[in-house]
């Protein structure tokens, strides 16, 4: 594609086009030579080309960037990406975790000869001299904010429209931004509902554009620490020269692999066709988020299990105490045998059975200040370094969806020992799903069919003979303490934490006053260091800002924000009590595995 006036004559000629900018000059009130005269300059800030020397430059300089990493990637996955290419255009839609993404994700496309995507990405990556490079390798840089920019929005749709009538691979971020915990992050759906208009109305049978999942990931990330600040209501720095100059100087520290994946294609066609289905406005409206969430569920489902986040896994939630490398196996081992089991997917060259990959990633994380190693005493002990446990956690959390069906079955059992149900099976299923509900903000779960199916394979895993009659829930704790394998205090105990701060701030504030969501946030980042001080918290990666906005948007939900009756106040009492209770669970499950791993 080439920046040239002839797409713009193309675009401005179209008689579809000419008709929103006619309903565009009545719905704003400009003229109407005003209202084309933004479109125009719309489409010159948006349009991007490809050069040939432009498209070599970015190439060595992809590699010069990577140059930290060698890349974990199937090769047969790209060889039929490259087959499907030949037939359909292809929307590479990659989480986001580093800066690094596209230039990783492009190295691997190239070397199998597909040409640049037109990748949208934001306007405030546009600086020299990135900027420039960028656009002429197919980058499309949009504005951060456009909703009170209708003539913008209406360009922006036609020029995404002609990129798909001209059969261009596309790529964006679906989270919108990079995830500032390690977990993806819900997905945006802006971008994907302009792709569906676009497919409505250019795209006809038996031509069809496929979604493509990608995960991409690091054993160790540059980025992470300035995150980690950002999470704690530090301010983001600005992108800039300086700051460029700054991050590629630091990728000459190597940092072990780039990970890449790439998960089964969505046929937009079929996802449409099933998602309309039934033929009414909520079926419609519901579409593309049902497409983007099966998207997201598919990248994760092509995660692989990287060595960084077993290894913080072991570390964190010890109560702040050092391990050894066998009080780590101790974690770790069980935990490899059930992602042996369940077929996950693992990191290229991850074998854990000798010590040199596990001490090789102590050595990586210990060199990058995220663990602290102590050599003088009778054998080397390691720990999480002092205010690097949101960084612990960010690597610890690339690998935790894979357990949270498992960890919601550990905290139901125990609320089923604390009620002694008549019907056990019945009620681990409620409140399992129930659980499910409080944390539909921060995971991708599946339809209740499927879920019901996984809640019943992860207990009968933990508990055989758990769905039997003659299964006592005096017998739950007796099983859990033989377990080799408990996960609710790693993998949901921080969540309900930072949620069950914000339920307190929540329940605190005057019912008759309206809540201001910024600062609320900062409050509850503000009490959670004061609860962290004063040992009242199990970890500080409770206090994140990216957390108490999903604890705020499930209150908001609930309707406990608005401000309202007297009756609001017990029902954010009930809410506050909520997560009260359930930290109380897990509190119990995390003294029964440390009871059981030795500590």
């Amino acid at each position: 594609m080439s920046n040239n006036e002839d797409f713009v004559s193309e675009i401005m000629g179209s008689p579809a086009f000419k008709e929103k900018l006619a309903a565009l000059v009545v719905e704003t009130g400009s003229s109407e030579s005003d209202v084309k005269s933004e479109a125009v300059a719309s489409l010159h800030e948006l349009a991007a080309e490809q050069s040939k020397l432009a498209i070599n430059s970015w190439d060595k300089l992809a590699r010069w960037f990577g140059r930290a990493y060698r890349l974990d990637v199937d090769e047969e996955q790209i060889v039929k990406l490259k087959e499907l290419n030949e037939k359909f255009t292809l929307v590479f839609l990659p989480n986001h975790r580093s800066y690094l993404d596209p230039l990783v994700l492009r190295s691997a496309l190239h070397g199998h000869g597909f040409a640049p995507n037109h990748t949208l990405g934001g306007l405030n990556l546009a600086f020299w001299p990135m900027g420039t490079i960028a656009r002429r390798n197919g980058t499309v840089f949009i504005r951060r904010e456009f909703k009170d920019a209708p003539v913008y929005k209406a360009t922006l749709k036609e020029y995404i429209a002609y990129l798909i009538r001209h059969k261009q691979n596309l790529e964006w971020y679906i989270e919108g931004g990079r995830t500032r915990t390690g977990k993806l992050r819900p997905p945006r759906m802006g971008i994907l509902s302009y792709v569906v208009d676009a497919f409505d109305d250019n795209v006809t049978p038996p031509d069809d554009v496929l979604l493509i999942p990608v995960f991409v990931g690091y054993d160790q990330q540059y980025e992470v620490g300035a995150i980690s600040h950002e999470e704690l209501g530090g301010k983001k720095s600005p992108e800039s020269v300086g700051w460029l100059f700054k991050f590629a100087k630091a990728q000459k520290n190597r940092r072990g692999r780039a990970h890449l994946r790439f998960g089964e294609p969505l046929s937009l066609r079929e996802a449409l066709t099933e998602n309309r289905a039934g033929n009414d406005d909520r079926s419609a409206r519901l579409a593309v988020p049902k497409i983007a969430f099966e998207v997201s569920h598919r990248i994760n489902q092509v995660t692989p299990i990287m060595p960084s986040a077993l290894v913080t896994f072991a570390l964190l939630d010890n109560d702040g105490r050092a391990m050894t490398v066998d009080e780590g196996r101790a974690v770790i081992d069980p935990l490899m045998a059930y992602i042996m089991r369940r077929g996950i997917d693992i990191s290229s060259e991850m074998d854990f059975e000798g010590e040199g990959l596990l001490h090789q990633t102590l050595r990586t994380l210990t060199r990058e200040g995220v663990v602290t190693r102590y050599d003088g005493g009778l054998e080397p002990i390691y720990n999480i370094a002092e205010d690097r446990q949101h960084e612990a956690a960010f690597y610890r959390n690339t690998l935790i969806h894979y357990f949270i069906t498992r960890s919601l079955v550990e905290v139901a059992l125990v609320r089923a020992v604390q009620e002694r149900p008549e019907r056990l099976v019945n009620f681990v299923w409620e409140e399992a799903k129930r659980l499910r509900d409080v944390l539909k903000y921060e995971f991708f779960f599946p339809r209740t069919k499927e879920f019901a199916v996984e809640v019943a394979q992860e207990a009968a895993l933990a508990y055989p003979g758990w769905e039997d009659e003659h299964f006592d829930a005096d017998q739950v704790f007796a099983l859990m303490k033989e377990s080799r394998l408990l996960l609710a205090h790693r993998v949901l105990g921080p969540f309900l934490e930072s949620y069950g701060i914000l339920a307190d701030r929540l329940a605190a504030h005057p019912v008759d006053q309206e809540i201001d969501r910024e600062k609320l946030i900062l409050e509850c980042i503000g009490v959670g260091q004061q609860r962290w001080l004063q040992s009242e918290l199990h970890s500080p990666e409770s206090i994140s800002r990216d957390l108490f906005a999903g604890a705020y948007q499930l209150a908001d939900n609930r309707e406990l924000i608005t401000a309202g009756t007297p009756e609001l106040e017990a029902k954010r009492q009930a809410f506050a009590s909520e997560f009260t209770d359930a930290i109380a669970r897990v509190d119990i499950i995390r003294d029964l595995a440390q009871d059981k791993e030795g500590f």
